[in-house]
């Protein structure tokens, strides 16, 4: 199996055994790696009686295909499980160093079956693994536990990924964290390690694979490299990181302000990454092999707000702590965003959480008596900050808001102003500027989630001429085939391990693919995998609960905003949802995609399941 180490390692932490298992050929070559190929696992391993907290969910670690090789910007691997958060298909994407360092360590991916009875953390080397006590670990913040079990583990480099006090207390959007505040933050996987008493995973390794063609490979990668090296959007997120989408926000009304409820907060200018380089930032980092190093280091060294030299929040952080709260103080952002970290929180969903929490405080339908004396007043960054300490330890008025929004609308009658989709929350791109953004978030697998179709992107322009991926009417309602195809793009590259943010030419990325691989795949193959994917995904979640009903926007986001670039526009869901359910071949009762669109596409055993009588 040119291109892939050919093995994954299975670990039963019930039973504490251990055993490397043959990677499926055949699902390899349907599903490739990364997000398609866990979730082709995970269908085989989970059902509707799977609790998602429960010790026969598993957690599915996978690499990319081209993760660990030297493509550019191939750093990527994934975690799936049943998500404690939403309960249905749960997926997380991460980059850093950990993918590449289980690769080398001689494993394709990583299966976790079963709950230890006490804290553990799992030690990867070359090939060997062992399952280690953790009990020193337990309590101790992520940033304490990757610098203890680095001092620990005798191999350098030895990379880690880590839970910290949310996943041990099982919030349910709580992260996986690595190295550099690099988190598998959506859907609360962390939330599901912790429930396996698994702290950590630590992995070393030396080892190499078979690349199929590796001269053509390497000038491919090369030329790859020195293209992303030069181009214009690379130079952008170097020196502005992914903050420098705050200013594109604020233009296009994309960036929420005040929970979802205001077009217009100028303000957040001072949250951009130019006034992040020209005040804060020390230095820039990337990921394994990636020349676009968009990761800020940044120190803030006077105010109440100090800290140590340390990662910089990214553009979605900086918004949900921000803009939604009308937090307009870069410090107080960087602290919340070192403190979601050391908690191993979600950013995007803690923080759309405590901004529903002070919509309703300024209703009236919460007040200081119902959040223990908190005053959540718009700006308030010091409210802020003590409602995360509280939502990290799960403990007072914090212990309501770590649930969720969901969970808090349905506490409090306001269910139709949660912000969320399938129980996901929503990211900091308002489909009111973007209406394709709102198709995207109804028809994501694992719910409101901006990564599975980047409409966004494309209306901005950063999108793939090659597929027809082009700016539009931002506002316009024909945006079904669109989705699609971006949608179907983004399973195939999340299935190779490629950051979205290394916009290269489609035909060298086949090009490189085919030479890892000795595939013979064009354009119409793979895009026919990435629909298989996304299919599989969307039937894994009708399986675990969704139908026709979830597939909507909350109301929240449903009104026009009187002011700002949105001008007034809402989406308009059921046009496009119903032209999208025709193009995709969903079921308009059930919602499942139908059995014949799902025999196209060889998954046979798949739609004889999912229709069987």
């Amino acid at each position: 199996m040119d291109g892939y180490t050919g093995k994954l390692l299975v670990v039963d932490l019930s039973v504490k055994e251990l055993h490397d298992e043959p990677l499926n050929e055949k699902y390899a070559r349907q599903f490739i790696g990364g997000a398609g190929l866990a979730c082709r696992y995970l269908y085989d391993m989970v059902d509707a009686t799977t609790a998602p907290l429960g010790s026969g969910n598993p957690l599915v670690f996978m690499n990319g295909l081209l993760t660990g090789t030297s493509a550019p910007s191939t750093s990527r691997w994934v975690v799936t499980a049943r998500s404690p958060l939403t309960g249905i298909y749960g997926e997380s994407n991460c980059g850093a160093f950990f993918g590449a360092e289980l690769r080398f360590a001689g494993y394709d991916g990583l299966i976790v079956k079963g709950r230890s009875p006490s804290p553990v953390y799992l030690h990867i080397a070359d090939g060997q693994a062992e399952i280690r006590d953790a009990a020193h670990l337990w309590g101790q913040d992520t940033y304490s536990t990757i610098i203890g079990l680095k001092g620990e583990c005798a191999e350098a480099p030895t990379r880690v990924v880590c839970v910290g006090p949310a996943g041990e207390q099982l919030i349910p959007y709580a992260a996986i964290i690595s190295e550099g505040g690099h988190a598998a933050g959506r859907t609360g996987m962390g939330a599901l390690m912790g429930s396996k008493n698994l702290k950590a995973v630590t992995v070393h390794g030396k080892g190499r694979w078979p690349i199929a063609d590796a001269k053509r490979f390497q000038a491919l990668a090369r030329r790859s490299t020195e293209g992303l090296r030069d181009a214009f959007i690379s130079q952008v997120f170097r020196d502005f990181g992914t903050a420098s989408w705050v200013d594109s926000g604020i233009a296009f009304g994309s960036m929420p302000n005040k929970y979802y409820t205001q077009g217009l907060f100028p303000e957040a200018t001072v949250l951009s990454g130019v006034t992040m380089a020209e005040t804060i930032l020390t230095g820039v980092r990337g990921c394994f092999g990636c020349p676009i190093r968009c990761g800020r280091v940044v120190h803030v060294k006077e105010g109440q707000y100090t800290l140590p030299e340390g990662e910089g929040p990214e553009y979605e952080t900086i918004a949900a702590w921000g803009a939604m709260l009308l937090i307009d103080d870069l410090a107080a952002v960087n602290y919340l965003n070192h403190l979601c970290n050391a908690y191993g929180l979600d950013t995007i969903s803690a923080g759309v959480s405590a901004s529903f929490a002070f919509y309703l405080y300024a209703l009236g339908v919460i007040s200081a008596k119902d959040t223990g004396g908190l005053e959540l007043h718009w700006g308030n960054a010091d409210a802020a900050i003590a409602l995360l300490h509280q939502m990290g330890r799960r403990d007072g008025f914090g212990a309501i808001v770590s649930e969720g929004v969901r969970r808090m609308g349905e506490r409090y009658g306001r269910l139709d102003e949660a912000a969320h989709v399938k129980g996901l929350e929503i990211p900091m791109h308002d489909p009111r500027a973007f209406t394709a953004m709102g198709l995207v978030y109804m028809t994501s697998p694992r719910g409101a989630c901006h990564n599975k179709g980047d409409a966004y992107a494309v209306e901005t322009g950063m999108g793939n001429p090659d597929l027809g991926l082009i700016p539009g009417d931002r506002f316009s309602d024909d945006k079904a085939t669109s989705v699609i195809t971006s949608q179907n793009w983004r399973a195939f590259t999340d299935s190779l391990g490629l950051c979205h943010f290394a916009i290269m030419p489609l035909q060298e990325v086949l090009d490189t693919m085919n030479a890892a691989t000795g595939w013979h795949m064009d354009v119409n193959d793979v895009m026919r995998m990435g629909e298989r994917i996304f299919q599989l995904q969307r039937v894994l979640s009708c399986r675990l609960g969704v139908t026709v009903k979830d597939d909507h926007l909350p109301g929240i986001l449903m009104r026009p905003l009187p002011e700002g670039d949105t001008e007034g526009h809402v989406p308009n869901t059921e046009k496009m949802l119903a032209e999208y359910y025709a193009l995709r071949g969903w079921d308009p009762v059930t919602g499942k995609p139908s059995r014949e669109r799902l025999m196209s596409l060889d998954l046979v055993d798949v739609a004889e399941d999912i229709w069987q009588a």
